[in-house]
């Protein structure tokens, strides 16, 4: 109660935040990165995004015109992040040798989810499903990583084509799927995860044999 005998209404008023916090875009792209990373992308709401973020749903809207706009935007960061690493990564490898360059090359995807584990759970988290950005990253990556493997066998006197395009399927998928059981889905030590994909690497390229992979690619199409 006031001195007047009325009752103060200021007091149970809801608290309102501040009209001076105004976030960056790269500010709420990292509060829904958060939090689609720890609730995922069907549990991540406007509500939470904008509670991590501390503003509100009003300026999320605002930003980005809708949910879906903006987690679309998360992922686009995110997949253009790693997919820009991994691109220097390939290009600082060239003059390595075969084996070393695929050991330097898995040991930097992993240190990236060292460094970003954020950015890597929202690109693999379900990664099997349907449209999920982890085939697009899949697909991002693996046309660079055939055409060193293309090259390499030239070198080598054995000239493969789509063979090449197999093999780096199996390469990556060997990695992430070493990652996303390992980090994502038993929170593993990412060390001995790492090791782990570089063995099992190294052992396919070792024991591939190039006529196998000719064979792919000289293989008659399907009688329809």
């Amino acid at each position: 109660m006031t001195e007047t005998g009325h009752s103060d209404r200021r007091d149970k008023a809801p608290a309102r935040r501040s009209t001076r916090n105004r976030p960056t875009d790269t500010g709420l792209l990292d509060a829904a990165c958060a939090v689609i990373a720890e609730v995922g992308v069907d549990r991540a709401t406007m509500d939470s995004i904008a509670q991590r973020a501390d503003t509100s749903r009003v300026t999320l809207y605002a930003h980005f015109g809708s949910r879906d706009a903006l987690i679309d935007a998360v992922i686009e960061r995110e997949l253009a992040a790693l997919t820009t690493w991994m691109f220097e990564i390939y290009d600082n490898g060239e003059t390595m040798r075969y084996g070393q360059r695929a050991r330097y090359s898995i040991e930097s995807l992993f240190d990236y989810a060292r460094r970003h584990p954020e950015g890597f759970r929202v690109l693999l988290d379900n990664r099997y499903d349907d449209g999920h950005p982890g085939r697009r990253l899949s697909a991002a990556l693996e046309p660079r990583i055939a055409e060193r493997l293309r090259a390499n066998y030239a070198e080598r006197g054995t000239p493969i084509n789509t063979g090449a395009d197999t093999l780096a399927t199996m390469l990556l998928g060997i990695s992430l799927d070493v990652a996303y059981r390992a980090v994502i889905l038993a929170g593993a030590d990412i060390g001995a995860a790492c090791d782990l994909a570089v063995t099992a690497s190294l052992a396919v390229l070792r024991s591939v044999d190039p006529e196998q992979l000719r064979a792919i690619d000289t293989r008659p199409p399907p009688t329809p």
